[in-house]
């Protein structure tokens, strides 16, 4: 399962000026909240396809839908790159 299909996560939902979906949960290492806003299309490309690169995010937002771990998350983890 994506972590963004977790119970845990809220989705909001818009139409102005596009059509987007806001993922918003809490990180599972800080406990914080992280959000991540997906274009509508991508979103159902991805819902058909499950090729995670069809979202059009970076490689943070990828890994919030993965994981549910944040950028915070995994720099707690794992330490930046500029250690």
């Amino acid at each position: 399962m994506r972590y963004i299909d977790s119970p845990r996560v809220r989705v909001e939902e818009s139409y102005s000026p596009t059509h987007t979906y806001t993922f918003t949960g809490p990180c599972c290492v800080t406990g914080r909240d992280y959000s991540v806003t997906i274009a509508g299309a991508n979103l159902f490309r991805f819902r058909q396809t499950d090729n995670i690169m069809d979202l059009g995010l970076d490689a943070d937002g990828r890994e919030f839908v993965i994981s549910g771990t944040s950028p915070e998350g995994w720099e707690q983890l794992f330490g930046s790159d500029e250690e």
